[in-house]
């Protein structure tokens, strides 16, 4: 990676971290699809796996003192174990299917954000929690990013912002440990990409504390628009580039 490649993912990495935190995930549905144009496909997972569990690490510093155990454990424990599956999948799968699977989900995604379709009520209940841990844990260790799911089964529970920011980083760090293994197991990580690895930890912190300062300054609805709005060009190109490598 050039001195200006790695500059320009950084500064993408940064802008990532910032959504995260002022969302409550995003991080690493926004930055996968980047770090892709700049490695191949299983490498940006587990290199942005590396650099979501230092932010959430980073916001558990910032909102932990508001988590909600009893939710962690019972969201938490199925999305770990469901997590070590999703990764296991990904290291058998070809690259071009995961970029495939993370294209659509992201344009699916996107689609029924869109629509309102993800605002609908989940139930607050210990088996939907459970239920939306399995699935979450799976695509989380899949392809990179199942926050989305975790976000809408937490808000089910009507948590307060800063207790629903410091649980949904606690479960989401905890699932980033048990998958970042695997990926570090099966070399995902080019031993010349570990310097750039080194330095998304300041740019984790960095992104984690400006989001929290910004969290309460903008507008959720402007704001959620453009996040729906990239995140759908993204999940598009990620589509169209797996769907031509495939063919040729």
């Amino acid at each position: 990676m050039t001195g200006v490649a790695l500059g320009i993912f950084l500064a993408c990495a940064f802008g990532a971290e910032v959504i995260g935190t002022m969302a409550g995930f995003g991080a690493a549905t926004v930055l996968t699809p980047i770090a892709s144009f700049f490695m191949d496909i299983k490498t940006a997972v587990a290199v942005v796996t590396c650099f979501h569990l230092f932010g959430n690490a980073s916001r558990l510093y910032f909102f932990g003192k508001h988590l909600q155990w009893k939710l962690v454990w019972q969201f938490g424990l199925v999305a770990v174990l469901l997590s070590f599956v999703g990764a296991q999948a990904a290291a058998w799968l070809p690259s071009n299917t995961i970029r495939l699977l993370l294209g659509s989900f992201l344009v699916l995604y996107a689609a029924l954000e869109a629509l309102g379709a993800t605002a609908l009520r989940v139930p607050s209940t210990p088996k939907a929690l459970a239920a939306g841990g399995i699935l979450s844990g799976f695509i989380s260790g899949l392809i990179g990013t199942g926050g989305a799911i975790r976000s809408v089964c937490l808000l089910a529970y009507g948590l307060p912002k800063e207790a629903y920011l410091g649980t949904s980083a606690a479960i989401a760090l905890v699932v980033d440990a048990t998958r970042l293994p695997v990926y570090l197991t099966q070399r995902f990580i080019p031993a010349d990409l570990l310097p750039v690895v080194g330095g998304l930890t300041g740019v984790a912190f960095a992104g984690a504390w400006t989001g929290q300062r910004l969290v309460r300054r903008v507008s959720p609805v402007v704001f959620r628009r453009l996040v729906l709005v990239m995140l759908f060009l993204m999940g598009v190109k990620l589509c169209l580039d797996g769907i031509r490598a495939s063919a040729a």
